[in-house]
Order: structure tokens, then C-alpha cells, then sequence
């Protein structure tokens, strides 16, 4: 996985909410985590900046061709943490545009802290 590429898609979540790249960041996150609860329309990436949208092909790139790993796993390792399953639920919810999958507030489980931005480190990306 493009693990420079997945924490750009995924602060672009947590940074830039209420914007059209935010939402599309979350739908390629989203689609990739539970495509049948989540379908993505590849329509939807030409909101995307040149930059926004080279991040979102590589990580969709990667989990096509060498899937190792769920999204949220790899997620989890690039944290530290253990409950971004819970925070892609999270992230379903606010971003309510999807037809099929949509989050009740009172099925989700509490997150501490709410909202996350991950820092790269250095050598962090495998290169896949």
C-alpha cells in the first residue's frame, strides 16, 4: 500500500471537511473498506485536484493489484491505533451522501478522540 498516499486521502477527510475533495476522499476510502455498503462512482474523482486524485489512483491502485491488507488494518498500523474500522463507520455517517450503507449515530461507538490527522513518517511507505 501507498501508506503516503491512504494518510493523504485520510487527513483530506479529517482537514478539509464540507468540501467536494473531502467527500470524494471519503468515498474512495469507503468504497474500498465495504464496496457493497459503499459503491463509489468513479465519476466522482473528477472533482479532485491533480494531486488529490494522483493519492486517491495510487491508493485504489494498490489495494487492486496487491491487496495484503484492509484499508482500515493498514490505516491501524500507520496510527498506532486499533479502531479505524470504527472510525471509517464514523466517517460514513457524516459524509451521508451514499445510498446503500448509511450509519445511524446510535450504532456507532464513541471515538477518543473524535477526529485524527496522522503524520507521515519517514520510510513509512512500502513503495506498492
Amino acid at each position: 500500500m501507498k501508506i503516503a498516499s491512504l494518510i493523504y486521502l485520510w487527513n483530506m477527510t479529517q482537514q478539509h471537511r464540507g468540501t467536494s475533495g473531502a467527500r470524494v476522499a471519503a468515498g474512495v476510502l469507503l468504497g474500498i473498506y465495504n464496496s457493497n455498503r459503499f459503491p463509489f462512482p468513479l465519476d466522482e474523482l473528477r472533482a479532485l485536484d491533480s494531486e488529490t486524485l494522483a493519492h486517491a489512483i495510487d491508493v485504489i491502485r494498490c489495494d487492486a493489484s496487491h491487496c495484503q491488507m484492509e484499508v482500515h488494518v493498514w490505516l491501524n498500523i500507520a496510527s498506532g491505533r486499533s479502531d479505524f474500522g470504527d472510525r471509517l463507520e464514523h466517517l460514513a455517517h457524516e459524509y451521508n451522501v451514499f445510498k446503500r450503507g448509511r450509519c445511524k449515530a446510535s450504532d456507532l461507538r464513541l471515538l477518543d478522540p473524535a477526529r485524527i490527522v496522522l503524520c507521515m513518517a519517514i520510510g513509512g511507505d512500502d513503495g506498492r
